[in-house]
């Protein structure tokens, strides 16, 4: 089958790389290269540079609308368009343009979790279950008839990389049986409920900084939804501070624990109170250091009794 790709960060990247192995993939469209780094040169994004390597035509249209670029994907003559994490909304002249229609792999269970950051958002919500979802798109964001679903259960400590390896891992192989069922005419889409749709946003600053008056369960989500970017932050002596990696403590702790507070458990663990007791850092990072567990953070920084994460 002859496939167009579209599709900009890593994700999309592993993804194509995959499903090329399937199908003939003719080209690719991924977003314009961006100025990045202390020189602000010109960057390309994961998937343009995977698809260069796989030897696929690269397409940066700067408007999908564009005549040159309609006149550039007509001349492929693909079958089917296939969408992963592209970013940004694909018109219908584009999305109605191939035989088989366009489908795009959403990293939750639709309608649940449309939008930016589904797989963090899943996380910071504690959800006991998650998924992938292929569907063919239309004019709204993620609202199109689903063809496929594949339920992935979340375990308490399960985080966006891992998350995110469960989707590549499975991706391709989704997106094959989708292909195959809708050139077979054997695909039955079905409609989103509406009712139970849920939409989510970017990651943002005052998202991923933490708030210590929150119950503990609720940090250790944040901290495992935002591994492996952005991170989670706090500030400690007017510095901010990364925390990559938290538990749940169990067992006999001090009582009174002040949200922020900075306790040394036991000589070796590193407890932070919250609004509903302690949460354990097991690996956290100072501005411009490496990143170090808690242990070294105790020993590196002689914690006295009054500091804490602000």
């Amino acid at each position: 089958m002859k496939v167009g790709f579209f599709g900009t960060p890593e994700l999309a990247a592993r993804v194509m790389a995959d499903l090329a192995r399937l199908h003939d993939i003719v080209f690719a469209v991924t977003a314009e290269d961006k100025a990045a780094g202390r020189n602000r040169e010109l960057r390309a994004c994961e998937a343009k540079s995977e698809a260069l390597r796989l030897g696929i035509p690269v397409l940066q249209p700067s408007r999908l609308n564009d005549g040159v670029f309609m006149e550039a994907i007509r001349g492929h003559a693909a079958d089917i368009f296939v969408v992963v994490a592209y970013g940004s909304l694909i018109p219908r002249a584009v999305f109605d343009h191939p035989p088989l229609g366009t489908l795009n792999l959403h990293p939750s269970l639709l309608p649940k979790y449309r939008g930016a950051a589904p797989i963090q958002w899943a996380l910071i919500n504690g959800e006991a279950e998650t998924g992938i979802t292929v569907q063919l798109i239309n004019e709204r964001l993620d609202a199109g008839d689903i063809v496929l679903q594949q339920t992935v259960p979340l375990t308490g400590d399960m985080n966006a990389a891992g998350l995110n390896e469960i989707v590549i891992s499975r991706g391709a192989a989704l997106l094959d049986e989708a292909i195959r069922l809708l050139a077979s005419g054997n695909a039955v889409p079905v409609k989103q409920d509406e009712s139970k749709a849920t939409h989510c946003g970017k990651i943002d600053r005052g998202v991923a900084e933490i708030d210590w008056g929150k119950p503990a369960h609720d940090i250790h989500n944040l901290v495992r939804a935002l591994n492996p970017k952005p991170g989670a932050f706090s500030t400690f002596r007017g510095e901010n501070i990364k925390i990559w990696k938290t538990s749940l403590p169990s067992g006999d702790l001090p009582g009174g624990a002040v949200p922020g507070g900075i306790i040394r458990h036991q000589k070796k663990r590193l407890l932070a109170g919250t609004g509903s007791g302690y949460i354990e850092i097991l690996l956290l990072q100072p501005a411009n250091k490496k990143v170090m567990d808690g242990l070294s953070f105790i020993n590196g920084y002689r914690l006295a009794p009054d500091d804490r994460f602000e």
